[in-house]
């Protein structure tokens, strides 16, 4: 996995005003988010890593049957050729000695009958299958521990910011905090009304909630497979569940934990990741826009949102907020779409 460059989490100068504070704390929250969003994919990769490091260790305890299996034939050869006088030191030593050596040994199988000289080409083909899959097993949890310890880092970070954020909120005078509040509130509401609109219409798509007057104009018609458009009514039945980091339901839910929910909820199974998002589905422009399409922002495309028609998305936007709707062109950076189904 590629080294991550983690933000400065240090102290940084105290906001004086509502607005700057109100900055600093979104600023810091989807510094968050993109670590959020890089635990992810890490946790996905580490169910890969631990897989194949069991699947590892099961091949190495069958091939370890082979070799005991193996060796216990050339053993008793070994008694055989013994008991009926021959040389027996040599079959011993190709039993007993350096399986490294092993294949200098071989030579003297000249000696040994043909029947026996397979038994021991066996068990030496069994000691290095054993020994190359042991090796493979190795690597296989040292990776998936590696994983672990960069998931373990990635969440202090994220932790870290999150306090800092805390910490910027905490030093607001009381008036500060008021109209901090205040100013919370009436997005709750603007989003509130958006909500209302949008279940009072007989389509999703058809929501009575304009879009923004710089956005292309929405697509309008009813679209949407009926996979995705039970993929949105999920979405939509958490309305007010608390964003939470690396969260995928069914009471909390970050941003990709929502869109993996809803559409596990409609029979389809995803990964909780914005960029397997991104990468696994075909993309659509924003005029072609359906119902269920997943909508996505910034560069590194590492904010997701369920659309659900009318230019309005349903997502869960960042730590201290809640799941909700919300204009696509009104979030931040658009970047792209793409449809999970049809």
């Amino acid at each position: 996995m590629a080294a991550t460059a983690f933000p400065d989490t240090g102290r940084a100068a105290q906001p004086k005003t509502v607005a700057e504070a109100q900055s600093r704390v979104s600023q810091l929250n989807d510094q968050a988010e993109q670590l959020t969003e890089q635990y992810n994919a890490a946790q996905a990769q580490l169910a890969k890593a631990n897989t194949a490091a069991d699947a590892a260790k099961k091949r190495v305890s069958q091939v370890a049957g082979q070799l005991s299996t193996a060796r216990a034939q050339v053993s008793a050869f070994a008694v055989q050729r013994y008991e009926a006088g021959g040389d027996s030191q040599t079959m011993q030593s190709i039993v007993d000695g350096d399986p490294q050596l092993v294949a200098d040994r071989i030579a003297t199988l000249a000696l040994i009958s043909s029947t026996q000289s397979a038994a021991v080409t066996r068990a030496h083909a069994a000691e290095l299958a054993y020994r190359a899959q042991l090796t493979a097993a190795n690597q296989a949890t040292a990776a998936a521990a590696a994983i672990r310890a960069k998931l373990d880092q990635q969440k202090q970070h994220i932790n870290a910011l999150l306090s800092q954020a805390n910490q910027v909120l905490n030093q607001l005078s009381a008036q500060q905090r008021a109209q901090l509040l205040a100013a919370q509130r009436a997005a709750q509401a603007r989003a509130a009304a958006a909500v209302a609109a949008t279940r009072a219409s007989r389509s999703v798509v058809r929501a009575a909630v304009p879009a923004p007057v710089a956005a292309p104009a929405p697509p309008q018609s009813a679209g949407g497979t009926s996979v995705a458009q039970r993929a949105v009514a999920a979405a939509m039945s958490k309305l007010g569940r608390p964003y939470v980091w690396g969260a995928s339901g069914p009471n909390s839910f970050d941003c990709s934990g929502l869109v993996q929910w809803a559409y596990r909820q409609a029979g389809v199974s995803t990964a909780h990741y914005t960029g397997a998002f991104w990468n696994a589905y075909r993309h659509v422009n924003y005029n072609q826009l359906q119902p269920g399409d997943l909508v996505f922002f910034y560069a590194d495309h590492h904010h997701v949102g369920i659309y659900i028609g009318g230019g309005m998305m349903v997502d869960a936007p960042q730590t201290g907020d809640v799941v909700k709707v919300q204009s696509v062109m009104g979030h931040g950076r658009y970047s792209g779409a793409v449809r999970v189904v049809g």
